[in-house]
């Protein structure tokens, strides 16, 4: 199963295979599961097949994770199978938790944190990358008749009208959310522990230099899928190196946002005012 969960990994994700490459080997194997089981399950929905996912999710269970958190998770995938579902930024960022943020929630349990606090920051990881991801994908999803920017900000014929540059605006303005809580997220890499923060760090670095190569290509950034290139991965990993070290050796960690999560009242886990 691991070596199968590995395959799956390094076929579908680039960025979390090279980020792997520095965990240890007893949580490597835990990662891969649930990477492995979210992937096939959202591919089920995705390609309409029906590859048996119950012992992945059982296996994933073992390790301590909620059967709540793996229902939210479900249920946002399930959603895809709705299209047009995305009406404000709320329902964008209630989105995004279920199908991402609740990733984050399962990963702190496999690396055994048990601070509800670092959850917080966890979910804020999860969302930041899935935003990522929407903006990344805007016209892959939009052949799929997917459409996850808000229909608030912007409707279907401003995103096709060659006549404005309306996509790219509202592109950025995702990107800028998505940098709120990235930054949350870097407050949280201190709840890590230290033989897996390296990488988690390392691939939020990789993540966000996406966003920043959108913002930087608005002329191309819908026609070419934004990727990083060989040269942007040595660059992000010196990068990674010295925050790793001013971050969580030389600066002390702020509090987490609670505003962040002020629309997602009644989750799992989220951070709201008893």
């Amino acid at each position: 199963m691991a070596e199968s969960s590995n395959h799956i990994l390094k076929q579908n994700s680039k960025t979390f295979h090279i980020a792997s490459l520095f965990l240890p080997k007893n949580i490597k194997k835990k990662v891969l599961s649930v990477y492995a089981f979210c992937r096939l399950y959202d591919d089920n929905v995705d390609h309409k097949r029906s590859v048996n996912t119950s012992e992945l999710e059982e296996k994933i269970l073992s390790f301590g994770i909620d059967e709540k958190v793996i229902a939210q998770l479900k249920e946002g995938i399930d959603s895809d199978m709705y299209s047009n579902s995305i009406s404000s930024m709320e329902d964008l960022l209630n989105y995004c938790y279920k199908v991402a943020g609740c990733v984050g929630i399962m990963m702190c349990d496999v690396l055994n944190i048990t601070d509800r606090r670092a959850k917080y920051h966890a979910i804020d990881l999860g969302i930041a990358m899935q935003i990522t991801n929407i903006c990344r994908d805007i016209k892959e999803d939009f052949s799929m008749s997917r459409i996850y920017l808000p229909k608030d900000r912007i409707t279907k014929s401003e995103m096709i009208s060659r006549k404005n540059n309306k996509l790219f605006k509202t592109t950025c303005e995702l990107i800028a959310l998505s940098n709120r809580y990235y930054e949350s997220a870097l407050e949280g890499i201190k709840y890590i522990p230290l033989n897996t923060r390296f990488s988690i760090l390392f691939a939020l670095m990789m993540y966000q230099q996406i966003g920043f190569k959108i913002k930087n290509n608005e002329e191309s950034f819908i026609i070419k899928k934004p990727n990083t290139t060989k040269i942007d991965k040595f660059l992000v990993f010196i990068k990674t190196v010295f925050i790793f070290i001013y971050r969580y050796l030389l600066c002390s960690p702020k509090a987490h946002n609670q505003s962040l999560h002020s629309s997602l009242q009644g989750l799992p886990n989220t951070h709201e005012r008893l």
